[in-house]
């Protein structure tokens, strides 16, 4: 319509294109606008994702700190108590020498030390499995009888000297 009041050099009323053209001016903005506010809520969704994951690695930070204390002591306490079974086991033997029996299972240093070793081994297994490896150390196999209780075992292993001794016999 426009074109054909231009040639024939007619008036043209341009209220409904103006009309139109606002229409389509608005629903762009409203696009833009709409474009903008997702953004904004996916950047506010980003922020809130990162907030999240501080928040649980603080926690995380604190549980593995905890677990690291825990660890420490729990090395600290085993290497106190193999000291002492090394002292105890020590004992025993001169105890047993000195009442006259010639121990068959040796309470010595050198056999507690390789019996206790190969337990340790066996009790760490579940934590470095077939690799035997944890970080520098390399752990002998833990095997069997070594992965059964230490008390248990180590008391069968010693009762047939001790129970000689308490009855006086050589």
């Amino acid at each position: 319509m426009q074109c054909i009041a231009l040639l024939d050099d007619t008036e043209f009323d341009h209220s409904p294109l103006d009309a139109v053209e606002n229409e389509l001016a608005a629903l762009d903005a409203a696009e833009g606008e709409a474009v903008r506010r997702q953004r904004d809520q996916a950047a506010a969704a980003e922020q809130e994702r990162l907030a999240n994951l501080r928040q649980t690695l603080t926690v995380v930070e604190e549980n593995r700190l905890e677990a690291v204390d825990r660890a420490e002591k729990a090395a600290r306490d085993l290497c106190d108590a193999l000291k002492e079974v090394r002292a105890r086991s020590a004992d025993g033997t001169r105890l047993l020498r000195a009442l006259g029996v010639r121990p068959a299972v040796l309470l010595d240093v050198f056999e507690t030390e390789f019996r206790m070793s190969l337990r340790l081994a066996a009790a760490i297994k579940p934590l470095v499995g077939l690799g035997r490896r944890f970080g520098q150390i390399t752990f002998p196999e833990g095997r069997s009888p070594y992965d059964k209780p230490w008390r248990a075992e180590e008391q069968a292993l010693a009762n047939p000297d001790i129970s000689r001794a308490l009855k006086g016999s050589s």
